[in-house]
């Protein structure tokens, strides 16, 4: 049975279907603070927070026409903050790894055994296909359980947990230490 919560979510969904601005505003009023702690988890930085918060809600605006079941709001926005949130992670790890490379090549490596070991387990993690980089970060980096990955990218449990597998094996033959 819904609950008076939900109805009222879906009921502003459809509003903003039909271009009522207020409803929308209601919606951003009632789902803000969740979205903002989802962006948070994910980034755990109070400022990227509120910048993948509002490329999230720029997300709502551009497709919420193509929600097509205003009950799956909650799990389709969830679903916007993840991708907003992996494009921050994205966009810093290109910032760090450009950054790494300028200290690199301006120190010299004494301790070249460790660094290798981390560059050589950084190249391979790259040359994984991009969906088992994501179950990787969601699994390891994040926390996330089988199950959560599974509701997040919208996925079979079962295909989470072969990529999951599949990844794993593959640094496990391509890493010697």
């Amino acid at each position: 049975m819904k609950s008076t919560g939900d109805i009222f979510t879906e009921w502003l969904v459809l509003g903003c279907q039909h271009g009522d601005a207020k409803a929308f505003d209601l919606l951003v009023k009632r789902w803000h603070p969740k979205v903002l702690k989802m962006a948070y988890w994910h980034s755990k930085s109070g400022h990227a927070a509120k910048d993948i918060a509002q490329e999230t809600w720029a997300g709502v605006v551009k497709g919420i026409d193509k929600l097509h079941d205003p009950a799956r709001f909650p799990v389709w926005l969830n679903q916007i903050v993840y991708r907003k949130s992996v494009d921050w992670v994205r966009n810093i790890q290109k910032q760090r790894r450009v950054g790494r490379n300028e200290v690199k090549e301006s120190m010299h490596a004494e301790d070249g055994d460790d660094s290798d070991r981390l560059e050589q387990v950084m190249k391979h993690l790259q040359a994984l296909p991009e969906d088992q980089k994501i179950i990787l970060t969601l699994f390891y980096l994040k926390g996330h359980n089988i199950r959560e990955i599974s509701e997040i990218l919208t996925i079979p449990l079962g295909t989470v947990k072969s990529r999951l597998f599949g990844a794993r094996e593959h640094l496990k033959k391509k890493i010697n230490f």
